[in-house]
């Protein structure tokens, strides 16, 4: 098996995964101070691999302490302003979820929407975007759904429009292709405990230099989701304490070795490594009759999501799982809760061998 703790069981839920040994090490290690010179370096190479993982290597990136839901705010509360109009492109419950938090704003939300599992509706996008848009807004790995949405056509109808692109990257970031500067994307974000495996808590923010040098911080409110107060900190504060505020150490030095250890393996074997990881997953599950939500074409790589055969009990397989074989798999959300499973293969998951002691408790238990 992959190098991560599966104890109290194998975890194969869509996120946290089990960590690697050294990223367990860092978080067993006594509380260091959250400046000095060990501190300084460690920041500063963690920004660099963060480069490195967005592929962006001029983007403004941050590891803002918090979940997910902290970067897209802070996105939200740096790029966008009450009354901008945009267009969030969903097809599943994270898409849903990001048009409630993004309407909290105080922007004109309007959500363009497509059946769950498939793929984003673009004759739509386009025909909203025929109104002025400051943004639009897509996950690009829908966790809810096992699908993987193309942001090719989705930043080409954006910028068409002179939109910007804001890409929740939450469960592709580090497992899936992201070419950040290549396709264009303006600002993105992810977090810690997904394809990076590393403990939750740590929000990797990346930001285009075109976007970043077109926004006026004085227009910007609010301080620590502001991320030209983490700038500011960074230019001002950055030989001895980059960072705003304080940051547990132990969290930090914990991400700072998962980021190492995926530029270590390197991104197109990573890559690889999930993409043919989840190919044995779905290989296994249709042979005993599951199916994935989503058409062949746009199945993710880095969580699964199946309706089980007839005469089988999604809910009832989860708690099976659980009590019987000691591994952890998520149900359904949604209109999905109830009637699927979901799986996550994504980095210490993506491991041949936890698939198919998976498969095996499966095929035991329907």
């Amino acid at each position: 098996m992959m190098d991560g703790s599966m104890e109290p069981g194998l975890l194969l839920i869509p996120g946290p995964v089990p960590l690697p040994r050294q990223v367990r090490e860092e978080l067993a290690k006594p509380a260091a101070p959250h400046y000095g010179d060990a501190w300084v370096k460690a920041h500063s190479e963690t920004r660099e691999m963060l480069r490195y993982t967005w592929s962006a290597p001029d983007a403004h990136v941050f590891p803002i302490a918090g979940p997910g839901h902290a970067a897209l705010e802070a996105i939200g509360y740096t790029f966008l302003r009450p009354g901008d109009r945009i267009v969030v492109v969903s097809n599943g419950f994270f898409g849903d979820r990001t048009h409630e938090v993004l309407l909290t704003h105080r922007v004109k939300a309007d959500l363009v929407s497509s059946p769950w599992g498939s793929a984003p509706d673009l004759a739509a996008l386009r025909t909203a975007l025929k109104t002025p848009a400051k943004a639009v807004v897509v996950v690009h790995n829908e966790t809810s759904t096992g699908v993987t949405n193309s942001l090719d056509p989705i930043v080409e109808a954006a910028h068409a429009a002179d939109a910007i692109v804001i890409v929740d990257a939450v469960s592709s970031l580090g497992g899936l292709p992201l070419p950040f500067a290549k396709l264009g994307i303006d600002a993105g974000f992810s977090a810690s405990q997904k394809c990076i495996a590393a403990p939750a808590g740590i929000a990797p923010v990346a930001v285009s230099r075109s976007l970043w040098e077109s926004t006026d911080p004085k227009s910007v409110e609010g301080w620590y989701l502001n991320l030209y107060t983490w700038d500011r900190y960074e230019r001002e504060w950055g030989d001895w304490h980059p960072t705003p505020t304080t940051i547990s150490s132990n969290l930090f030095y914990a991400f700072h070795r998962a980021l190492k250890l995926l530029r270590e393996e390197g991104l197109e074997a990573r890559f690889a490594r999930h993409a043919k990881v989840a190919a044995r997953l779905r290989a296994g599950l249709a042979e005993l009759g599951f199916r994935p939500v989503g058409p062949s074409a746009i199945l993710s790589n880095t969580v699964g999501c199946f309706s089980p055969p007839p005469g089988v009990d999604p809910a009832r397989l989860v708690r099976r799982l659980k009590d019987e074989h000691d591994i952890y798999i998520s149900g359904g959300l949604g209109p999905l809760r109830g009637k699927t499973i979901r799986v996550g293969t994504m980095g210490t998951q993506a491991d041949p061998e936890s698939i198919d002691w998976l498969l095996k408790a499966v095929r035991a238990s329907v």
